[in-house]
């Protein structure tokens, strides 16, 4: 024989158990919406950790220097040279005059372009030194600093290997380090630590321009 409240009893067991699942599955819900909320922050926060924050000093256009491309193995000189014109849009995507004479010409260096106007721009080669301790990176770097500041990318020349190889210079990350692009063939590289890069070096040359009418 049940006691007399049994029937009361699992009515109230029934209940409460409901209750708990009803508490549970909006305890579930509320988690499952906050996580959904976050993630579009975390993620922002993860892209913004792996990305490096650029200042965006020059009119650096991603979609040429993707267009652009080194046609020779030699020709990284003439090619920073045409990407830096396609920059200033002084000359059309398909402009490679200055690589097709060059094509694989082992000698060359800024000098070949020094005081050199094309499509009215002038080029102009700066720190042309012997790369050791005594070298001024201080003073290299604020060159490279002011251009960009002014809106003017510069052309860097960097160890690549056992050799060299020309980047441009765009922009300036957070802290201070500069930015640079090249090609290979078509693909597209980065040097995103450049005064690392240089520092290394005990220096380099550069090449910088003026706007001529």
């Amino acid at each position: 024989m049940m006691p007399e409240n049994y029937e009361n009893g699992i009515g109230d067991f029934r209940v409460s158990w409901q209750s708990l699942r009803m508490r549970n599955s909006i305890v579930i819900l509320l988690v499952v919406c906050l996580s959904c909320s976050l993630l579009p922050v975390i993620n922002a926060q993860e892209a913004t950790n792996q990305t490096p924050h650029k200042a965006c000093l020059t009119k650096f256009n991603r979609q040429i220097v993707d267009a652009h491309e080194q046609r020779y193995g030699m020709s990284c000189i003439p090619m920073s040279i045409e990407l830096v014109l396609k920059f200033l849009e002084r000359v059309p995507s398909s402009y490679y005059e200055l690589q097709t004479p060059w094509k694989e010409k082992a000698d060359g260096n800024f000098r070949d372009f020094n005081g050199k106007t094309i499509e009215r721009v002038t080029f102009h080669q700066q720190f042309d030194l012997g790369r050791n301790d005594q070298f001024p990176l201080a003073k290299l770097f604020e060159t490279i600093d002011r251009e960009l500041k002014a809106g003017r990318f510069v052309i860097v020349s960097l160890t690549s290997g056992s050799g060299w190889h020309m980047y441009v210079i765009y922009d300036e990350d957070a802290e201070g380090d500069f930015l640079a692009v090249s090609k290979v063939g078509a693909k597209t590289i980065e040097d995103k630590h450049v005064k690392k890069t240089i520092t290394r070096m005990k220096g380099t040359d550069i090449l910088t321009f003026e706007l001529k009418r």
